[in-house]
């Protein structure tokens, strides 16, 4: 998606909070003003895509699918980072044309998207994942082409995939924080259950019962799928009180967002009354008052490497099927207090 909720309303003269009603799928407007939005953006976006299509005549295209499924973001595209202007060129270097296409469930159709696929000649794609399910990929088999995923698995469809290392990552957090003599440690996540979120969880637990942290399948409290939702959640969590809690691990930067503005609200203090670890890319801006200690997984260099993986699958329909991970790295601030260093009076 490359307009905002503020252009879609002032090209329709309507108000953004319909707009956002629209694309969220939520109560509160009729379905006509709801298909008019829609159809709106759709023809916005297949005018985009034309404009940016420059077909050099080549040997085909090569497609950068973002998969957007359980939520929308409307002024956060990938079209402007600088990575896909090194991909962009890496592509085109190999002999093909680059496309880049976002496809959102609530909005658009996935037959108008393998459409599209045909009639581009895309040989190969690569799909971001991370939001899709297992039955998700299925249409894209059909068309016959070598596909690369990312932030998701689906080995078992001969699909080679590039993804964050989670489960290093949350050990990579959890011993971090038990050194600094945590035990009580809570996580706190999104409602979403998607592949990246699910595998977090789960090597959450395992780590916790490694460190001999007690059974932490009773220690995932989920709070939202924004983060004004997440906000409203932690502040009800808060008020029945943390019980304990010395430390809490987040899934992700939008409960990052909301967990933060909810604590900085209530004037608990970080990390002296409860420490923070986060997990995935969050500006600093963001969370004024808190340096936040993050495991970080690497984005740009993964997407460069499974486009370079997908040329040459391309080029040699016997390339291996891989499925590569990515390690994490932590980056530290000061949101997390060492219990085994010192003792508040």
């Amino acid at each position: 998606m490359r307009i905002k909720l503020k252009e879609i309303a002032e090209e329709l003269g309507i108000s953004p909070a319909t707009v956002s009603l629209a694309v969220n799928d939520r109560p509160g407007i009729s379905e006509k003003t709801k298909e008019k939005i829609l159809a709106y953006i759709r023809s916005k976006e297949k005018k985009d895509r034309e404009q940016e299509w420059n077909p050099a005549g080549s040997g085909g295209a090569v497609a950068m699918i973002n998969y957007l499924k359980n939520g929308i973001i409307l002024n956060r595209s990938g079209k402007n980072h600088p990575v896909l202007e090194q991909i962009k060129k890496e592509v085109r270097a190999g002999g093909y044309d680059f496309v880049y296409l976002t496809f959102n469930e609530k909005i658009n159709r996935i037959q108008d998207l393998i459409r599209e696929c045909r009639n581009r000649d895309v040989k190969g794609i690569y799909i971001m994942a991370a939001e899709m399910s297992k039955a998700d990929i299925y249409p894209f088999l059909e068309l016959k082409i070598p596909i690369v995923t990312g932030d998701n698995l689906f080995y078992e469809e001969g699909i080679d995939s590039f993804l964050i290392d989670n489960r290093e990552g949350i050990r990579r957090g959890v011993d971090y924080l038990v050194d600094k003599g945590h035990s009580h440690i809570v996580y706190l996540a999104e409602n979403i259950d998607i592949f990246n979120f699910i595998e977090r969880r789960e090597a959450f637990v395992l780590e916790m019962a490694k460190r001999q942290c007690g059974d932490a399948s009773n220690r995932i409290r989920h709070l939202g799928n924004n983060v004004d939702e997440v906000y409203e959640s932690m502040r009800s969590y808060i008020d029945e009180g943390l019980k304990g809690t010395t430390a809490f691990v987040l899934e992700s930067s939008v409960i990052s967002l909301g967990v933060g503005k909810a604590l900085l609200e209530r004037q608990i203090r970080i990390p002296r009354d409860v420490s923070l670890l986060g997990f995935d890319a969050l500006p600093p801006v963001s969370l004024p008052g808190i340096d936040l200690t993050l495991v970080k997984g690497t984005h740009s260099k993964r997407h460069l490497a499974a486009i370079q993986h997908l040329m040459r699958h391309i080029r040699d329909e016997n390339e291996e099927i891989m499925r590569v991970y990515y390690k994490t790295r932590m980056i530290e601030g000061s949101s997390v207090f060492d219990k085994a260093k010192y003792i508040y009076r």
